[in-house]
């Protein structure tokens, strides 16, 4: 298997032996929450563009927040490309009547679990175990709050720690320490950081938000943009 950076946020594209999936493609120069007076964010670095990009064969999104779920991006993909994601987010996905088919996490062509957080609500901190020709991919974008994690052979989550007022979410993302414990808990032999741009951003979101960039002293691996990384099992 092999994995590639497409940004330096969260947007991947993985090969699974010949099947290339996308994953949570965000490439418009900025991504809005509701209202940009409420949250925009901007990436730092120029983005590719989707026309230039090796065609996947499926698109998966992980989170219906526009960073992940992008709809500028989304458009222009090839409509013929099958996205997988949740029920809810294949609703929101729907209503833009650009994709012929949209599949389930049941219908995927690898076997992909979806992993909860033990506290309901807590959108932000669903995870997905990916399993394919013995390869065990545990996909956290902020990381995890399941009560138990399964073994995986490797981890891709965030060392960032993204702090709101609980009326906004509270803890976003999770934070360095969280990912190593993650690691020891599913036995990965690798952590690999995504989700982790040190964004622009601007509104009320911005104004709150306390930010926390980890220094890797050589407990996980920080992929560059359009760098490739070979797991073997």
């Amino acid at each position: 298997m092999t994995i590639k950076k497409l940004n330096g946020d969260c947007s991947w594209l993985w090969n699974w032996d010949g099947i290339k999936i996308m994953v949570d493609p965000w490439f418009s120069p900025s991504q809005v929450d509701f209202h940009p007076l409420f949250s925009e964010q901007f990436h730092v670095t120029p983005q590719p563009r989707v026309e230039e990009l090796e065609r996947p064969d499926y698109i998966f999104i992980s989170h219906p927040f526009t960073d992940h779920c992008n709809k500028e991006t989304l458009l222009q993909c090839d409509p013929l490309i099958p996205v997988i994601a949740s029920k809810k987010i294949l609703r929101k996905i729907r209503r833009w009547n650009h994709f012929e088919k949209l599949l389930n996490l049941e219908q995927a062509p690898i076997q992909i679990s979806r992993l909860m957080p033990s506290i309901f609500p807590d959108p932000a901190h669903e995870a997905f175990l990916f399993c394919n020709e013995g390869i065990r991919l545990l996909y956290a974008p902020h990381g995890s709050r399941a009560k138990n994690l399964p073994k995986a052979d490797v981890l891709i989550t965030t060392t960032t720690m993204y702090k709101l007022p609980f009326w906004l979410g509270g803890t976003v993302n999770l934070g360095h320490n969280h990912a190593k414990s993650m690691k020891e808990k599913c036995g990965a032999k690798w952590l690999i950081t995504t989700h982790d741009e040190r964004k622009n951003g601007k509104g009320i979101v911005e104004s709150l938000a306390q930010k926390e960039y980890a220094r890797n002293n050589g407990d996980w691996i920080e992929l560059l943009e359009k760098e490739e990384f070979d797991i073997k099992k």
